[in-house]
């Protein structure tokens, strides 16, 4: 008996959701075509095409599970997967790159954008777009904006956004008795703040981590200050502007408001199981919101009863937002052969429009970038509260994001580049503006070194 092909890709996917929910995961979304008409006018969906992501076990079984929802729905598609580290995927990618051997689709990220959004690596999707092939429906135009390169093409379809905010104890501020902060609020109002809990506080906690090191910080602090972090591949603000920035965090430092130098290095970046915000030493902090259920579980087992929030960062004192945002999405190789663009431009479809990838995926690398998801998410009885609050914060946040157009090698720089500098003026070897002008000027050398 002949069995049609449409009754077996149906089976196939029966079969899938009766094994997702055997292990736990519900498929309540049902199937969608997400795949524009134009999109399936570009040539017969099928062919043998690579994936390549980056994360941790359980997402490459998230991944895993909808790359085979895709295949089951496009029977006549085949998705090796290659998956890896943050860091490994991109060095990867750069040999990959050398080449000529990249995959069709790949995952990216902006911050990392720039140094491969050139169309010997990656395809622009632009012209793709201006057909219709791509479905962005509910994906804000700033966070698109952000996919391009420096060239202004297109490189990459968005599917999920991060973002940095500000970590703080909300059962300490209780137990202070001083008021919330306004919303919006400025530096300024930030630093008058911490004065007053830290006076509040238990013996042994610091009323905040010395931020003068980190780079996200830093970058919501130019931004609100009207200046932009870059201007292609010339930094865009003056050193008067760092050596604010130092001389801010100095003044918190020296009247005792933030933890020690040597707390501070140890704290910037370090595992959840060890921070000190997670361990109840330290009442305010910059993390990725998306780790708030982390430390929340750390916190609970170090002092139990005790309860983090998240805020955006401060406005400038005119009231200027400087949040930045980021996007993760993915691209498609520059050697892609011309009958796999079809399957290639189905797949991101799918993984960032399907209802059913979304509700597997569940923001796992970023705030889905879809609107419509993002509701769904946070209403959802399974979506915990730090979840809840991840997403509410990044929908108010997104409005006024401003996303930095970072040049080739540009985050590392500012990285290594403003740790040493502004280590040099928390040990008193540089004055804030010696150091903001060695700052600025290490910035540019890197960034000019990086674009060549």
């Amino acid at each position: 008996m002949q069995i049609s092909g449409s009754l077996l890709q149906a089976a196939s996917v029966v079969v899938l959701a009766a094994a997702l929910v055997s292990t736990g995961m519900t498929v309540a979304a049902t199937a969608q075509d997400s795949n524009p008409k134009a999109a399936q006018e570009l040539g017969p969906i099928k062919g043998e095409i690579r994936f390549s992501w980056w994360g941790s076990q359980a997402r490459n079984q998230k991944t895993d599970k909808i790359l085979q929802l895709f295949e089951a729905d496009n029977p006549g598609v085949r998705v090796l997967r290659e998956q890896g580290d943050f860091a490994p995927h991109f060095d990867k990618l750069s040999v990959q790159a050398a080449g000529g051997n990249q995959p069709c689709t790949i995952q990216m990220q902006t911050r990392y954008l720039a140094t491969f959004a050139k169309p010997n690596i990656l395809l622009p999707l632009d012209e793709l777009l201006a057909k219709g092939a791509f479905n962005v429906a509910g994906i804000a135009q700033p966070i698109l904006d952000s996919s391009k390169g420096n060239d202004g093409h297109l490189y990459m379809i968005p599917s999920g956004v991060f973002y940095f905010a500000l970590l703080y104890n909300t059962s300490l501020l209780e137990q202070s008795g001083v008021r919330k902060l306004p919303d919006p609020y400025t530096w300024n109002q930030l630093a008058d703040w911490l004065r007053e809990v830290k006076a509040k506080l238990p013996k042994g906690v610091n009323a905040t981590h010395n931020m003068g090191r980190e780079t996200d910080a830093f970058v919501t602090w130019v931004q609100s200050q009207g200046h932009k972090m870059f201007d292609g591949t010339k930094v865009g603000f003056p050193s008067s502007v760092a050596a604010a920035w130092f001389a801010y965090w100095e003044k918190l430092r020296k009247d005792g408001i933030t933890d020690s130098p040597e707390m501070s290095v140890e704290d910037n970046g370090s595992l959840v199981e060890e921070s000190q915000i997670a361990r109840g030493r330290t009442f305010l902090t910059n993390r990725p919101p998306n780790r708030l259920d982390s430390h929340q579980k750390v916190l609970d087992k170090a002092k139990p009863g005790q309860m983090l929030s998240i805020l955006a960062y401060p406005t400038g004192e005119d009231g200027t937002t400087g949040m930045d945002v980021g996007a993760n999405g993915i691209s498609i190789g520059a050697n892609c052969p011309a009958n796999l663009i079809p399957p290639a431009v189905a797949w991101i479809n799918f993984f960032t429009e399907d209802p059913r990838a979304a509700e597997i995926y569940q923001s796992d690398n970023g705030v889905v970038a879809v609107d419509k998801f993002q509701t769904i998410q946070m209403n959802g009885s399974d979506t915990s509260a730090g979840q809840k609050e991840h997403i509410q914060l990044f929908q108010k946040v997104a409005k006024t994001a401003k996303p930095v157009a970072w040049p080739a090698g540009g985050y590392a720089a500012v990285t290594d580049a403003i740790a040493r500098a502004y280590d040099a003026v928390q040990y008193e070897q540089m004055t804030a503006e010696e150091a903001a002008k060695q700052f600025v000027t290490d910035l540019q050398d890197a960034v000019t070194k990086g674009a060549k």
